[in-house]
Formats: structure tokens, C-alpha cells, sequence
């Protein structure tokens, strides 16, 4: 795994990317909510400035990427749980 992290340290444009996406996606799936257009991208717009930092935090060794990862992978274990909530309350209706 250290190797996969020390590759992504040497590639500033790919580590900013996954981070971005992984960024985006915790924000569209946990908090995001209808908008206009433009006020959404002025959102997406202000977490791409956003994310420089945690691009920054990165290339310090920080584990961003690992805790973003772990923050994706509790969203979709609530996701499912709520999913699985819901399907139960409607059976039994």
C-alpha cells in the first residue's frame, strides 16, 4: 500500500483528481440538496478550491485519501442500512 501512495504523491494531478471525485461524491450522496444550476456550481466550484488544501495535506503524508475512502465506504454502510430500514417498514405495512 506504500507504494501505491508513495506513486500517487508523485502524480499532483491524479492525487488532486481522486480526491476531488472522492470529495464530490461524500458531498452529492451526504449533504447535497436540490439547488439551481448555478448556485451548484458555485458549490462544486468552492470545493475544488477546497480540496487544494486537502491535496496539500496529502503530499504532506496526511491520509486523506484513506480517510475519504473509509468516510465513502460509512456512507454507503448507512445507505444500505437506511435502504434495508425502509424496505422492512414497508412490508409490514
Amino acid at each position: 500500500m506504500e507504494e501505491w501512495l508513495t506513486w500517487l504523491r508523485s502524480q499532483p494531478l491524479i492525487s488532486y483528481l481522486i480526491i476531488l471525485i472522492m470529495t464530490a461524491i461524500v458531498y452529492k450522496v451526504a449533504f447535497a440538496r436540490k439547488l439551481p444550476i448555478l448556485k451548484t456550481l458555485l458549490v462544486y466550484l468552492v470545493l475544488a478550491v477546497g480540496c487544494v488544501m486537502l491535496w496539500v495535506m496529502f503530499i504532506l503524508r496526511f491520509p486523506i485519501i484513506q480517510i475519504l475512502g473509509i468516510t465513502l465506504l460509512m456512507i454507503v454502510l448507512a445507505r444500505i442500512r437506511m435502504w434495508m430500514g425502509n424496505r422492512k417498514k414497508e412490508a409490514d405495512q
